[in-house]
């Protein structure tokens, strides 16, 4: 296992790492500008020139595509009545390559005024017009206001991008640690109920705090499992194995799974499903994870004595799993919070226990990667229900 100055320096190497990815210095802005015609470059050169810009000039669209190919441009002004490959060819053209398609690209004309011509300029990629013969303000005014456009695009994928890496960092940074961690709090807990099998020496304040230790343990194993399922799931690893399960069996599985657990709270646990259930293609442990998120939770925060109910519905090739209980209920302007990581309501647990915070965030990626949905209805003082919907029959892919 690493030692915690590993995972120190690799915290501040991921700070670094953002830092240094977002603060990217801009080159000069490079302009190319397209016309057949020379003077017409020379006017528009003249007009746009100024420190720290580069102004490039092309004589036809063939010209104009090569420079493209080969340099980084911020702006391209591109002249509309051209031979051989007029302005709408070589915009096609710029935005059907991957090098050049987010160069924002202004027409620039003198007889393209119709209404039909200036849609087919923007279904061709431009982003606006400058009209000839060119006031030299508004061109000037323009050119700038599209150039900070275009600087504030590249800032911003910029920034995505450093996310987007450091976001994969951080699941991985995650998934290694809450794996390395798990092994030593299993044998706390697994010596600890040793410890605790043969403890008629030990008094009653000793067997108090071994039950501590022991309950920690396991509150520490399953946040450390949730946290390595979600890593996953951010990921892109979470694989689903799918094969046609009976859902009825798989409901007499959560029912059994969770039957201690509500025995404890004298809650009653009931199922309805009906005859004739259509075959629901799904991962058997991804699935059996999410119901026992959702009917564990259901007991937990019932008060002692209530029933939690399974209800199976097929509704229009749609299956749709029901859990409902009779309980405190969750106060309407807190739903939003369910689904959302470490999020937690005013809802306290009826017998005190906890929670990791992600097991409803799990359920709903488990499901949505089913092609599913779930909500939740509810109402304060009279109970809740959780209902994700399934696809019935086989699913092409996951």
């Amino acid at each position: 296992m690493k030692n915690a100055s590993y995972y120190f320096l690799l915290a501040a190497y991921l700070h670094a790492e953002l830092k240094v990815n977002t603060t990217q210095t801009m080159q000069p802005d490079k302009i190319l500008i397209i016309d057949d015609k020379p003077e017409n470059l020379y006017s528009l050169e003249t007009m746009l020139a100024t420190e720290g810009r580069i102004i490039v000039k092309a004589l036809s669209g063939q010209e104009a595509l090569k420079l493209a190919f080969e340099e980084d441009f911020s702006l391209i002004l591109l002249d509309v009545q051209m031979p051989e490959m007029d302005g709408f060819e070589v915009a096609q053209m710029l935005k059907s390559t991957r090098r050049t398609r987010k160069i924002p690209i202004v027409f620039v004309t003198a007889i393209s005024k119709e209404k039909k011509y200036i849609l087919q300029g923007f279904e061709d990629g431009a982003i606006d017009y400058l009209f000839k013969p060119l006031d030299v303000e508004v061109t000037r005014a323009k050119v700038d206001t599209l150039l900070q456009f275009f600087h504030q695009q590249q800032e911003l994928e910029i920034m995505n991008n450093s996310l987007a890496t450091l976001n994969e960092q951080k699941n991985y940074f995650l998934g290694m640690a809450s794996h390395d961690l798990r092994n030593p709090i299993g044998n706390i807990i697994t010596l600890a109920q040793f410890v605790d099998s043969d403890a008629e020496n030990l008094s009653d304040e000793q067997r108090s705090f071994l039950a501590a230790i022991i309950d920690s343990g396991q509150y520490m194993l399953k946040l450390l499992n949730d946290l390595l399922d979600i890593s996953k799931i951010e990921s892109g690893k979470m694989e689903l194995q799918l094969k046609d399960i009976d859902l009825a069996q798989l409901v007499h599985t959560i029912i059994s799974d969770n039957t201690f657990t509500a025995q404890k709270k004298n809650i009653t646990l009931q199922y309805s499903i009906p005859e004739n259930l259509p075959a629901v293609s799904a991962d058997a442990g991804q699935m059996r994870q999410a119901m026992n998120n959702l009917v564990s939770n259901a007991i937990k925060f019932s008060m002692p004595g209530t029933m939690v109910e399974i209800i199976i519905e097929n509704k229009d090739e749609m299956i749709v799993i029901s859990i409902q209980d009779h309980g405190q209920g969750i106060p309407s302007a807190e739903i939003d919070k369910l689904f959302k990581p470490f999020q937690k309501t005013s809802v306290t647990a009826t017998a005190g226990e906890k929670s990791t915070g992600l097991g409803l965030t799990i359920t709903k990626k488990v499901i949505e990667a089913h092609k599913g949905s779930i909500w939740v209805t509810s109402e304060v003082g009279k109970g809740s229900i959780f209902s994700f919907s399934l696809p019935a029959g086989v699913l092409q892919s996951a």
